[in-house]
């Protein structure tokens, strides 16, 4: 173990020690605030640098290398904006830095966060599939490719984002709440949803969707998985048409599917960038 992890570890003991010993100093004392405030002083000091001590520690051993392995990601990125050089992966990321604030925007002002499909709230949903978007993604072959995306691939999730955001505003909010107060806004919202979703699930079909993807590699693949994320663009796209507060799910699915092919260029490291 190291020498800064045992002085750490030591300081914090002290600290509690010293905590436990101004309740003792308190009673023997009869409420002595002098004493107790020194016992206090000492127990407060070594548990802060005992804590720093075992923070700095963890750093070392757990954030520096993903720091590390993030600056050696991004460099050859940098040198490119150095250069005045605005390459497919910058355009991801300027494309993204748009599409949130707008999002963002959007869901606030019509209180997307409160929004409830029955009992259950969208939020949550939304939340499940983007971690769900988040665990598997990273884990395919193609996420640990280093070849570049062609820009028109992003551009799917990404034409399909500003479609279904679009869409999902004329068909499912009232958009007069864009000129009312939040006040409005929150009054207009409020419509029941129980049973909405599983009738419209079934009429696009979304029973019968196999979400089986293959295990394969080679263009014949490649062909596939964009065939398949055209297919989710078009299915999202139609759910946020004809299912209220869908555009949030759909809109932030998309929006992690664009941020994921950005974070996949973004770590690709061009051979001759130091």
């Amino acid at each position: 173990m190291a020498k800064k992890t045992i002085v750490a570890i030591c300081l914090i003991a002290m600290g509690v020690i010293a905590s436990l010993l101004v309740i003792f100093a308190y009673g023997m004392s009869g409420g002595n605030p002098a004493i107790t405030i020194a016992f206090l002083a000492v127990a407060i000091i070594c548990i802060i640098v005992g804590s720093i001590l075992a923070f700095s520690r963890l750093l070392d051993r757990m954030v520096v290398p993903v720091i590390d392995e993030i600056q050696g990601d991004i460099e050859d990125d940098i040198q490119d904006i150095k250069g005045r050089r605005i390459t497919s992966t910058i355009w991801m990321l300027i494309l993204i830095a748009i599409a949130l604030p707008v999002f963002s925007f959007f869901i606030f002002r019509f209180h997307k966060i409160e929004a409830m499909w029955g009992p259950i709230p969208v939020a949550l949903l939304t939340f499940i599939g983007m971690a769900a978007l988040g665990w598997f993604i990273p884990r395919t072959r193609w996420f640990q490719t280093q070849v570049y995306t062609p820009m028109w691939i992003f551009l799917i999730p990404t034409l399909g984002f500003i479609i279904s955001l679009g869409i999902g505003l004329a068909k499912t909010e009232n958009m007069a709440g864009l000129r009312a107060s939040p006040q409005s806004v929150t009054e207009s919202r409020s419509f029941s949803t129980t049973g909405y979703i599983l009738q419209e699930t079934a009429e696009v079909g979304f029973g019968g969707l196999n979400l089986d993807i293959p295990d394969c590699d080679g263009d014949a693949c490649a062909v596939l998985l964009v065939i398949g994320l055209i297919i989710l663009v078009f299915v999202l796209i139609v759910g946020s048409a004809m299912i209220p507060h869908f555009w949030l799910f759909s809109g932030s699915i998309l929006l992690g599917i664009m941020a994921l092919i950005a974070i996949h260029d973004l770590r690709i490291r061009r051979s001759g960038v130091k």
